[in-house]
């Protein structure tokens, strides 16, 4: 390794690896991070349509532990988080959902920031033998990156290969909507999330959360619904969503649409470990939300610990 290669290379900047590249600058590793999308966050997730902010892919996260919550207050202090609301429906339960500021890439974009880490946006990595580093953490969702690491001739061995093989992911379909006026019956905290419903999860007015400067819709289909219309034209999907929401905020009125397929939305099951690590030049470390619960704060603690297991294996 030449004297300007990075110590650790991470690929991918959602809040795994922006976990990890914080980690490893807390013990005093530099990393280097490549992301195939041109902004962090992975499915903490701000998209544009026609001029309009969207928070389109996961919109809130909660705090549990002590040291998360001491973590998430620290971005706060420097105005990349804030509390979006104490709960949904009619009895909030008056726990904490966070809400990245200005949307919801900005706790990843902070911790890249606080970490100093060199970041490549808008950069795949293509094969893994090319990066010159003693460790790697890999931090896209399984499917991905097992792929990435079995042809670049890092295959797994087969207790981990099963194990990585095993895990399932859900599907969602996000519907976006530019709207002309205010829906009516919308909460003014700006979000309704849907337990028990059939096709819809959760609806945002991007305006209302404090995202957009005008109405705008993040619609998330159901899993049983985003399955069984994956496969339609976006405006089938479109129509489908405009049926249904109405239902709940009544009818609206809206201009330009987008939709979102994520293929990777969350977990079915989820793998006990923090983090996976095989291999020697390079040392393979695999981490992301399927390792440690399906949240946020599941996918921040699977980068630490992938920071911590990757330092060791290397020092």
């Amino acid at each position: 390794m030449s004297n300007s290669s990075p110590d650790i290379t991470i690929v991918g900047a959602g809040i795994t690896g922006a976990a990890a590249a914080y980690r490893l600058s807390q013990l005093g590793v530099r990393a280097e991070v490549y992301e195939t999308s041109l902004i962090p966050g992975g499915r903490m997730a701000r998209f544009e349509l026609s001029g309009v902010v969207f928070d389109h892919g996961a919109q809130f996260f909660t705090t549990r532990s002590s040291e998360f919550q001491s973590l998430v207050g620290d971005a706060a202090n420097d105005g990349a988080a804030q509390v979006w609301t104490h709960g949904f429906g009619d009895t909030p339960d008056g726990y904490e959902r966070w809400r990245g500021v200005p949307d919801m890439t900005a706790l990843a974009d902070w911790l890249l920031r606080k970490s100093e880490a060199t970041v490549h946006l808008g950069e795949s990595v293509e094969d893994l033998r090319h990066i010159d580093t003693p460790g790697i953490i890999l931090t896209a969702p399984i499917p991905v990156s097992l792929s990435l690491a079995t042809t670049s001739g890092f295959k797994p061995p087969s207790n981990i290969l099963d194990q990585l093989e095993s895990v399932e992911y859900k599907r969602t379909v996000a519907v976006l909507l530019v709207l002309n006026q205010q829906p009516l019956a919308m909460p003014p905290m700006g979000g309704i999330q849907l337990i028990d419903d059939p096709c819809l999860a959760f609806i945002t007015d991007n305006q209302a959360k404090g995202v957009s400067s005008i109405p705008a819709l993040t619609i998330h289909l159901s899993n049983e619904a985003s399955l069984d219309l994956w496969d339609q034209p976006d405006e089938i999907i479109v129509e489908f969503a405009l049926k249904k929401v109405g239902a709940h905020i009544g009818d609206v009125d809206a201009g330009d649409h987008s939709v979102t397929r994520w293929r990777y939305a969350g977990p079915v099951d989820v793998i006990p470990e923090f983090s996976v690590v095989w291999n020697e030049q390079p040392t393979l470390v695999m981490a992301g939300e399927a390792f440690n619960g399906p949240k946020v704060e599941g996918a921040f603690n699977s980068g630490i610990d992938a920071a911590n297991k990757v330092v060791e294996c290397v020092s």
